[in-house]
């Protein structure tokens, strides 16, 4: 027992600082690593506004950022968040490390007014098919209630507008609890 416990002593006394030698090593290179790269990324969260960010070799906590936004305003924040106008625009960011290592990117985006992430637009095309819709059912209604006095052209029309003829008789039944309710 004792020759098992002497030999395991002796295994760790000859290796243990080895291994705790190379451990040093290895995060002491983990640590030195200099700043290769850095990219922003960047999502479009609604119309006009944009969150951009950074990827680099090095973990956020270790890096210094400064956001250019067409060459006018300036921010040193980790992450960006902002509402760009219609146009187009140049973002940039300077990326720097405790070294002194200095990583550039920019991305240039452009902001249209005619673009499928527009709410404002989305909310014309609603009101443009709604209007079309209350449109014909005012035009129909106004056929039907007065459809002996116009031409036989326009009926013709307005009949293949509504093929199926259930606007009509909702109209004649409708008019004929009217009449009964008059009687």
């Amino acid at each position: 027992m004792n020759k098992i416990i002497t030999i395991f002593c002796l295994a760790f006394v000859l290796f243990a600082p080895q291994t705790l030698a190379a451990k040093k090593v290895q995060a002491a290179a983990k640590q030195a690593l200099p700043l290769v790269e850095a990219y922003i990324k960047y999502e479009q969260t609604s119309w006009q506004n944009y969150s951009f960010s950074i990827a680099a070799n090095l973990p956020p906590t270790e890096l210094k950022y400064q956001w250019t936004i067409d060459e006018k305003e300036t921010y040193e924040t980790e992450a960006l968040k902002i509402f760009l106008p219609q146009g187009e625009h140049v973002i940039k960011i300077r990326v720097e490390d405790k070294y002194g290592n200095v990583v550039y990117d920019n991305v240039r985006l452009d902001i249209r007014f005619w673009s499928l992430h527009n709410n404002w637009l989305w909310w014309l095309l609603y009101l443009i098919v709604v209007c079309v819709i209350v449109y014909y059912w005012v035009v129909k209604i106004v056929y039907l209630v007065n459809r002996k006095k116009v031409s036989r052209q326009v009926r013709e029309f307005m009949d293949l507008l509504d093929e199926h003829g259930w606007v009509e008789r909702i109209i004649e039944g409708e008019s004929k609890k009217i009449g009964k309710n008059k009687s």
